[in-house]
């Protein structure tokens, strides 16, 4: 027999017992439940909300600080008439947009007022300058109100007229010695934003994101938005008072957003309720102290109720009721509390990590049926977690490449090198081993850039690239030094082998034609070699190895020099 046929029988043996009780206080209970409920459901919908929001801007918020630390940008902020300080910014930013979610980014000058910018497609990877700002221009206001506002960071929803492109842009300010030079950053696409933000619907729940005046910054509805909120007077801006039309709910809000902001507690909300669109709906508050702005989560009272409706409940004599409830709670321990006690046990072993769960065959009917829901859980559960592992390894993987590859030539960068160098001259003097170490420089490759266009250059530094990595061997190490210089580590290699791989090297570098549309050109290499007798510090192969690229480049270029002056 089922569980639900035994508790009707049962039902219907003590209902004439119970059938006078006051509802009364069986609805205040469940009025208080619901409410509890309520509230401890909107604090989780908003933190949900908060950092479903948060993720995809914290990665780009940070790039682009770090984008406003970089030595070239400061230097072309102050300099920009400088061709040469001007294309390293350029190649710098270049390198950023690639890191940047959009693949794009933006930079202001304060002093010249320019504009530069490129988009994911390098549309304008030829010419990044794209137009003057102009305080007179309304389109422009953004820019000096970002300035004369000084927060390090903002987060600003603009259509810019210029480039056609409606995005959430990250501005970030450009400062040396407390001056302002400009302001970097990146966007992203706003309708891919609101789609993962507030573009997810949950029956009877609303979420809106507002700045620390209330203008709405992202909404589901995309006509709430207050798009360019920075260029904007106090009262032009479209604020949150649209939404609520009580003052005393508004003035209670912002009381709470005021104690929310000035104690900046992470994972803080607050709650109230307030009339929204005619119904009583529970608003959940959380202060975004990365970004400024107000994360508010409307959720509908019909929606937070555990419980719906009213039970009425037979009024009973004292005594009656004492032995409904002795009887009723023998077949409850043995029928459901029981059962519902193991599982908990096993609830509380897999809230401490312990996943290997084995329950025994319990109850019958329905409790059964739930004790095999709970084994499909906990297997689920564990699938799940070993799923979010792995995806955090991978990206993990994926972030330590970006580190330590360059991306042109994909090889290891220079951070990468130095790792791979100050490994092998550990492990060799451990094991008192011998390495080698080969420094390339590219001859005259100003002139190629000069003669034949950057694009030509890079195709030259990727087709040496490749002729190190046909040479190398699998543990071997090479690397993109910095510039048109490679570095080439090879670990249990004499000296005689060295200095034969580099003139093989060489050779093949010289034999190179690159071609150009309708010209060609060739290009040759000056190489640098060494190889301690003794164990050396990193310093010191390197002082040795850069003597003797300065030595190679002296003998007139496209020649090998080792640190012991033998020529190759």
């Amino acid at each position: 027999m089922k569980l639900n046929t035994r508790f009707l029988l049962l039902r219907v043996a003590i209902f004439v017992m119970f059938a006078l009780l006051s509802w009364l206080s069986f609805n205040m209970m469940l009025n208080a439940i619901n409410e509890q409920w309520g509230k401890e459901f909107a604090q989780r919908q908003v933190l949900f909300d908060k950092y479903r929001t948060l993720s995809p801007l914290i990665r780009e918020i940070r790039l682009a600080r770090q984008m406003a630390t970089e030595p070239a940008l400061l230097e072309i902020a102050q300099d920009e008439r400088n061709a040469a300080v001007r294309s390293r910014a350029i190649a710098v930013m270049e390198q950023y947009r690639f890191n940047f979610r959009d693949h794009s980014y933006f930079a202001a000058f304060s002093r010249s007022n320019n504009y530069y910018f490129n988009d994911a497609s390098g549309k304008y990877s030829r010419n990044q300058y794209r137009y003057t700002l102009s305080p007179h221009q309304q389109n422009d206001a953004w820019f000096y109100a970002t300035l004369i506002d000084g927060k390090e960071c903002q987060i600003n929803l603009d259509p810019d007229v210029h480039l056609g492109l409606v995005k959430v842009w990250i501005n970030v300010l450009l400062k040396k010695n407390n001056e302002v030079l400009g302001v970097v950053g990146t966007g992203i696409d706003l309708t891919e934003f609101l789609k993962e933000s507030v573009g997810i619907e949950q029956p009877g729940v609303h979420n809106f994101f507002v700045d620390e005046n209330f203008a709405i910054q992202l909404s589901s509805d995309p006509k709430l938005i207050d798009y360019a909120s920075l260029a904007k007077d106090e009262s032009e801006r479209l604020k949150v008072d649209v939404l609520f039309s009580n003052q005393t709910e508004m003035s209670h809000l912002r009381e709470l957003a005021t104690q929310l902001s000035q104690r900046a507690v992470p994972g803080q909300v607050s709650t109230m309720w307030v009339d929204f669109r005619g119904e009583r709906n529970l608003l959940g508050i959380a202060y975004l102290p990365e970004v400024g702005w107000y994360d508010l989560t409307l959720m509908n009272e019909k929606s937070l109720a555990a419980i719906h409706g009213f039970v009425w409940l037979p009024l009973v004599f004292g005594f009656l009721f004492l032995i409904a409830l002795l009887i009723l709670n023998f077949f409850l321990q043995r029928w459901v509390l029981k059962p519902i006690g193991q599982l908990q046990r096993a609830t509380e072993d897999i809230q401490h990590g312990i996943y290997d769960v084995k329950l025994p065959t319990m109850g019958k009917g329905e409790v059964a049926a739930l004790a095999d829901s709970f084994r499909h859980m906990v297997s689920v559960v564990q699938k799940t977690n070993h799923d979010l592992e792995q995806k955090v390894k991978d990206r993990t993987q994926d972030l330590q490449r970006l580190t330590e590859v360059d991306p042109l030539t994909e090889l290891l960068n220079r951070r990468g090198m130095m790792e791979r160098f100050a490994h092998e001259v550990s492990r060799q003097t451990r094991q008192s081993g011998s390495l080698g170490i080969l420094l390339f420089d590219l001859d005259h490759f100003k002139n190629v850039n000069d003669t034949y266009g950057h694009a030509a250059g890079d195709i030259a530094l990727c087709a040496t690239a490749n002729i190190l990595r046909s040479n190398k061997r699998s543990y071997d190490h090479a690397g993109r030094w910095g510039g048109e210089e490679f570095l080439l580590l090879l670990p249990n290699c004499n000296e005689q082998d060295l200095l034969l791989i580099a003139e093989r090297i060489r050779i093949e570098v010289a034999a190179l034609t690159i071609q150009t549309g309708q010209r060609s050109f060739s290009f040759t290499v000056s190489i640098g070699a060494h190889h301690p007798n003794s164990p050396q510090t990193l310093d010191g192969m390197l002082q040795q190895v850069d003597a003797a690229l300065y030595a190679a480049k002296d003998a007139g270029r496209n020649c090998v020099r080792s640190s012991t002056n033998k020529v190759g």
